[in-house]
């Protein structure tokens, strides 16, 4: 299944004006998994742009499914791991606190769902240390922690049962879908070789051709 470039960003405008994306879960800050979430966090940014006013820092994230058979990767069993975090050190100033932020997860697609639940049990361990850091150290007339809020939102969602796990809470109101799609393969545009090939497919798709 092509899909393309104009499709990914009209799915992604109508679902922030038809859903409370911004309206109930209000994002302070975007997580982009590497790589398929960096195209659909910045064209996200730029849609809530026009709700909040002012846009929004992405940081970015590198997970891939790993499977130790070469000869045939399966999904299903393949593991996930980190090839890229974000950096809490503030010696260079850079350092990221996840203190009272409401966090948007972003992916291009919810499919096992194994990389979007690591991601999410990773960065609550991470604001838990923070929190404890933070607790270790504050003094009597300092707030306390302010929890961050984590959502998850992504482009297409399979229809197949699941692998990996969201709390229960985040599926109730923080995941955000653009559309639910059948468990097919789908080739995204930044994928191809040759774009105008890709463009044809995706209009012979949506054509019933």
């Amino acid at each position: 299944m092509h899909i393309s470039y104009n499709e990914i960003h009209q799915a992604i405008a109508d679902c922030v004006e038809h859903t409370d994306v911004y309206e109930s879960f209000k994002p302070t800050l975007i997580i982009a998994i590497g790589s398929g979430g960096f195209i659909p966090a910045r064209m996200l940014r730029t849609f809530l742009k026009a709700k909040c006013g002012k846009s929004l820092p992405i940081q970015t994230i590198g997970l891939v499914l790993y499977d130790d058979n070469l000869d045939k990767y399966d999904p299903e069993t393949a593991v996930v791991r980190k090839t890229q975090w974000l950096n809490y050190s503030h010696g260079e100033g850079t350092g990221i606190s996840l203190q009272g932020h409401n966090i948007l997860i972003v992916d291009e697609v919810d499919d096992t769902r194994k990389t979007l639940s690591y991601a999410v049990a990773e960065l609550a361990k991470d604001a838990e240390k923070q929190r404890h850091d933070y607790e270790a150290k504050r003094k009597g007339d300092e707030p306390e922690w302010q929890p961050p809020k984590l959502g998850v939102f992504v482009v297409h969602n399979k229809l197949k049962d699941k692998e990996g796990a969201l709390p229960e809470d985040l599926l109730a109101s923080r995941y955000f879908k653009c559309m639910d799609v059948p468990d097919n393969w789908i080739v995204y545009p930044w994928d191809a070789l040759d774009i105008e090939a890709h463009q044809q497919r995706s209009d012979e798709r949506r054509a019933g051709v």
